[in-house]
């Protein structure tokens, strides 16, 4: 996929049935052309093993199954015989997979010319006598809940359906781990769901489980049997989050300003091209079709000028993120001659965090990086493994 926006990022277009694997394992051909060393080792990942066995974790502390709390996220409660309708028309996702039950998924509303507004997950309440019924919990950014609230309740005019928060009476985890893909005999749930109301996190394959639990229930009691699961603090679900390179919050996503595709959502499942009308819609859209997304959210990590970039990733926890650094600063190239930023910062932790990034830099380790606000802080992107997957 990636290696579509780069082709297309330098104004030239090739489909995917110019792309011909050869016998040799080593060799790509692009209309009768071999690809430099780049585009190959681009394209060669998307004919790799599913992107759950690809899964990997890339810190030590988070291997093995552990739980989190998920923090900086509120609970609102949709509930009315037309909620199904009402939502449907508001965001990038498609209703009618989650209106029966079962599992959750994630989704974006956005303005009428179609800039992020709030990232969301979606459950359907899988409880109750008279299930499955029109009733649903929306996980939003706690930074923007009060006017979440107030978009909601201007588009439902004469609709019945009610809303309210319900962030007091529920708590969000998050869970991972090899235990979540083995058969449990204790689990009696429907399609590996663990807790009532959650979901399997549809944005990486094998990035755990998402609960929404009431707030008097411990999160223990639906662990899989199996597994011998740790409790770590909700900095380290942050800190995993970023190493994937998984934007979260209005601080990634900028309100009024983020495109959805710039912001990977079409590599998140977090939209269906092919629903009817929703506000947004005709950027997203015509975006899609046109295939050029010449930026796109990536995980970062800084380093001090004197020192070499990191080759791989990893997270100093002693470190502290450059109080210069905010999102939306600006990120320069070190001895470019272009004025044109070639990025921007979007939230860190320690010493890890994530950046818009234009998609023609990503790969270039001759190229440098710094903050416009202090060039002794040095940026080095990553490609995420999970954008390369046969079905994108």
């Amino acid at each position: 996929m990636l290696a579509k926006h780069l082709l297309r990022s330098n104004s030239i277009y090739f489909s995917r049935k110019a792309l011909v694997k050869c016998n040799n394992p080593t060799t790509v051909y692009i209309a009768g052309q071999i690809t430099d060393t780049l585009l190959l080792a681009v394209v060669a990942r998307s004919f790799a093993s599913s992107p759950v066995s690809r899964f990997q974790e890339k810190d030590e502390l988070h291997k093995g199954d552990h739980y989190s709390p998920v923090p900086g996220r509120s609970l609102l409660e949709l509930e009315g015989p037309e909620t199904t309708k009402f939502l449907q028309g508001l965001m990038t996702n498609h209703m009618p997979k989650i209106s029966p039950g079962g599992d959750g998924f994630y989704a974006a509303f956005l303005t009428p010319p179609g800039r992020m507004l709030y990232d969301t997950f979606i459950y359907p309440v899988n409880v109750g006598v008279n299930f499955p019924h029109p009733k649903f919990i929306i996980d939003c950014p706690s930074a923007t809940k009060t006017s979440f609230l107030r978009h909601l309740k201007r588009y439902i005019l004469r609709a019945k359906v009610k809303v309210r928060d319900c962030s007091e009476e529920y708590k969000l985890w998050h869970i991972w781990g090899p235990a979540l893909n083995k058969e449990d005999p204790a689990l009696v749930k429907k399609e590996k769901r663990f807790s009532d109301v959650g979901c399997m996190d549809p944005r990486i394959p094998g990035f755990g489980y998402r609960a929404v639990l009431p707030a008097d229930q411990d999160v223990q009691h639906i662990l899989p049997a199996s597994g011998q699961f740790e409790a770590l603090g909700a900095e380290e679900y942050t800190i995993r989050r970023m190493l994937q390179g998984l934007p979260e919050g209005p601080d990634d996503l900028w309100p009024e300003v983020s495109l959805p595709l710039e912001s990977n959502f079409d590599y998140m499942n977090g939209v269906d091209f092919r629903k009817g009308c929703y506000v947004g819609q005709e950027l997203t859209i015509r975006t899609f079709h046109t295939g050029v997304v010449r930026k796109r959210i990536v995980p970062i990590q800084l380093y001090n000028k004197d020192e070499a970039p990191p080759p791989v990733q990893g997270v100093d926890r002693n470190a502290s993120w450059p109080s210069v650094v905010e999102p939306q600063t600006d990120i320069k190239l070190v001895n470019g001659t272009s004025k044109r930023g070639v990025g921007k910062f979007c939230s860190g932790i320690h010493n890890i965090g994530l950046a818009l990034m234009r998609l023609e830099h990503i790969q270039n380790d001759e190229k440098v990086f710094a903050s416009v606000n202090d060039e002794s802080v040095r940026v080095r992107p990553f490609l995420p493994e999970w954008w390369t997957t046969e079905d994108q």
